[in-house]
C-alpha cells in the first residue's frame, strides 16, 4: 500500500502536467469548426479547449496575462484597442497560427517574435511601426504580413527569406526602397505599396511571376525596372501620381489587361515600338501630353483611354486606328478640330470632348451609331452638321457653353429626336 501511494501521486502529478500542455495543430478544416471565444472570464474556464480568442474592439491597453496561459491558441484576435507593448509572455503561445494584432499602438515589434514559428498571418495594421526586426526571417510559415498604415521607411533584408510568404500588404508607409533581393518572395500572389515615397524598385522585382495585381501608386517614382515586363502574371498595374516622364515599356505582358499611369509628368504618348496584346484599359490622365505617337495594332484590344487634362492640340490619324475603343475621353485639352477619321471609332459608346477650343465637327461624327454618350460642353461651337443624326443611340448630347444661335439649336433638335440634349 505504501509503494502504490508515490506512484498514484506521480501519475496525479503528470496529468495535471499534460492538462496545460499544448496539443498538436489542428488543421485549417478542424480550426474552422471551433468555437471562437470572445470572453476571456469563459475562455479560462475551459483553457484546454481555447483554440481561437477574439478580444477586439474590448479597450484594452495590455494583453490580459491569462491569455498566456491558453497554450491551445491558435488564433488570437486583439485588433481596434489600444495596445502599446507586447509582453514577453506572448512569445510561449508558441502554436499560433494568426495573430492580428491592427488598430493599435505598437511602435515596436520584439525580436521574440521569432518564437511564433507556425504563424501563418500577421496582421500589424494602423499602428505606429518603424520598423520591423530581422528576426520576422524566422517565421518560415507566414503567408500573409499586413502592415498597412504604419510610418515604416525600410523593410528590413531578410524579409527576403519569408519563403512561403503570399500576401505582402505594406500601403500607407514612408519606404523609399525595396530590399535588393526583393524577389525572392516568389510565392507573392499580393502586393500593394501604395501612398509611400519609393524612389526606385529593384531589378529582381521580376522575379514574382505569381502576382496578378500591383498598386505602386502615390510614390516618387522616375523609372520603372525593364524586369517588370518579366512579371507575365500581371493584369493590372497602377502607377498613377508618381514622376514618370515617359511611359515606361510594358509591351509584351501578355496578360495585362488595365494601366494606369495618370497623375505623372508624361510628355508625350508613344506607343509605336512594342504591342500590348491585351490591354483593355489605359489611363494617362492628368499628364502633360502635347503629341501620340501610336502604331496601329499595338493596341488591338483598347476599350477604354483616358487623356483629359493634357495639352493635346490635334488628334492624329493613328488615334482613329483604335477601332475596339469603346470610351474616350480627351476632356480638358487645347483640341481646335475633330477631323473626318473620328467616324471609323465605330464601337464607340461614350466621348468626352468637353473643355478643349473646338470650332469644327465632321460630319463623320455620325456615323458613330452605337455612341451613347457624347460631352461637346464649353468649346467654341456654333453649328453642327445634320449628319450627326446618324448616332441613333445616342441619349445624352452636352453643348453647353458653346457659341449655338437659337437657330442653330433647332437644327440640333431636329436632326436629333432622341437623346436629351443640354444648351
Amino acid at each position: 500500500m505504501n509503494r502504490i501511494y508515490p506512484v498514484m501521486m506521480i501519475v496525479l502529478v503528470l496529468h495535471h502536467f499534460n492538462s496545460d500542455a499544448q496539443k498538436a495543430l489542428k488543421s485549417k478544416e478542424a480550426l474552422d469548426k471551433e468555437k471562437v471565444y470572445r470572453s476571456l472570464d469563459e475562455a479560462m474556464l475551459n483553457k484546454r479547449k481555447v483554440y481561437k480568442l477574439n478580444l477586439d474592439s474590448k479597450g484594452l491597453e495590455e494583453i490580459p496575462v491569462q491569455v498566456f496561459k491558453l497554450k491551445n491558441l491558435q488564433e488570437l484576435y486583439l485588433r481596434h484597442n489600444s495596445i502599446t507593448i507586447l509582453p514577453e509572455g506572448l512569445w510561449t503561445l508558441t502554436n499560433l497560427q494568426k495573430l492580428m494584432l491592427g488598430e493599435n499602438r505598437l511602435s515596436i515589434v520584439p525580436p521574440g517574435i521569432a518564437t511564433l514559428s507556425n504563424l501563418e498571418e500577421l496582421d500589424l495594421f494602423s499602428n505606429a511601426l518603424t520598423g520591423l526586426p530581422s528576426e520576422i526571417s524566422k517565421l518560415l510559415k507566414l503567408q500573409k504580413l499586413d502592415v498597412n498604415w504604419n510610418q515604416l521607411d525600410s523593410l528590413p533584408r531578410s524579409i527576403t527569406l519569408l519563403v512561403n510568404l503570399e500576401v505582402l500588404l505594406a500601403e500607407k508607409n514612408r519606404l523609399i526602397s525595396l530590399p535588393e533581393d526583393f524577389g525572392n518572395l516568389e510565392r507573392l500572389r499580393e502586393l500593394s505599396l501604395f501612398n509611400n515615397r519609393l524612389k526606385g524598385l529593384p531589378e529582381s522585382i521580376g522575379d514574382l511571376q505569381l502576382i496578378a495585381e500591383l498598386n505602386l501608386s502615390r510614390n516618387n517614382l522616375t523609372l520603372v525596372p525593364k524586369g517588370m515586363k518579366n512579371m507575365k502574371a500581371l493584369r493590372i498595374i497602377d502607377l498613377s501620381a508618381n514622376n514618370l516622364a515617359k511611359i515606361p515599356d510594358l509591351s509584351g505582358m501578355g496578360k495585362l489587361e488595365k494601366l494606369n499611369l495618370s497623375n505623372n509628368r508624361i510628355a508625350g504618348m508613344n506607343m509605336q515600338n512594342g504591342v500590348y496584346p491585351g490591354l483593355k484599359e489605359l489611363n494617362l490622365s492628368i499628364n502633360k501630353i502635347t503629341s501620340i505617337a501610336y502604331k496601329p495594332g499595338n493596341l488591338p484590344k483598347l476599350r477604354r483611354l483616358d487623356m483629359e487634362l493634357n495639352s493635346i492640340t490635334v488628334l492624329p490619324v493613328s488615334l482613329f486606328t483604335m477601332v475596339s475603343l469603346e470610351y474616350l475621353n480627351l476632356g480638358r485639352n487645347n483640341i481646335e478640330r475633330i477631323e473626318n477619321g473620328v467616324g471609323d471609332l465605330k464601337n464607340l459608346k461614350e466621348l468626352y470632348l468637353n473643355d478643349n477650343k473646338i470650332y469644327s465637327v465632321s460630319k463623320y461624327i455620325g456615323n458613330l451609331d452605337k455612341l451613347e454618350y457624347l460631352d461637346l460642353r464649353d468649346n467654341k461651337l456654333h453649328l453642327l452638321q445634320r449628319q450627326i443624326g446618324g448616332m441613333v443611340s445616342l441619349r445624352e448630347f452636352h453643348l453647353e457653353n458653346n457659341n449655338f444661335s437659337e437657330f442653330q439649336r433647332n437644327l440640333v433638335r431636329q436632326y436629333l429626336k432622341r437623346p436629351q440634349i443640354f444648351f
